[in-house]
């Protein structure tokens, strides 16, 4: 079923009342929210649903930053980057970090859809790629 703009502007809405002072989602407005519709469920309660849970997860990468690095100097790196990364952007991002066993050094950073990858597989690739 195709979403209808009124739906899309009433999740919008949704969207907006379910964020807290400093712009992130905040899950106990969202549990709040989803309570109510609950209660008193609107005519077209699924594709509203669906199109909440749809902005909610578009959202959510503009403030979050994935990090991955090998086990060694994890903690530098980190705290480096998330330094770097709060100076340069408006807002101040949440860094979650990860290990990666794949990485032998280097990191690979996602904030939104954009990925920065400084590790050796990638500095190989383009060598690979330059060569041939």
């Amino acid at each position: 079923m195709a979403t209808t703009s009124k739906t899309k502007k009433v999740a919008q809405k949704l969207l907006s009342l379910s964020l807290d002072e400093e712009g992130r989602v905040d899950e106990a407005k969202v549990r709040s929210i989803l309570d109510s519709l609950r209660e008193d469920p609107p005519s077209n309660h699924r594709s509203l649903l669906q199109e909440y849970q749809s902005q909610t997860r578009r959202y959510l990468p503009s403030y979050q930053c994935g990090l991955e690095v090998p086990e060694v100097g994890q903690g530098e790196v980190s705290s480096i980057l998330s330094d770097k990364i709060n100076a340069s952007e408006a807002g101040s991002f949440s860094l979650d970090s990860s290990h990666n066993s794949r990485l032998i050094a280097g990191f690979k950073l996602k904030i939104g859809d954009d990925v920065y990858e400084d590790s050796i597989g990638q500095r190989l690739e383009n060598l690979r790629k330059s060569l041939s």
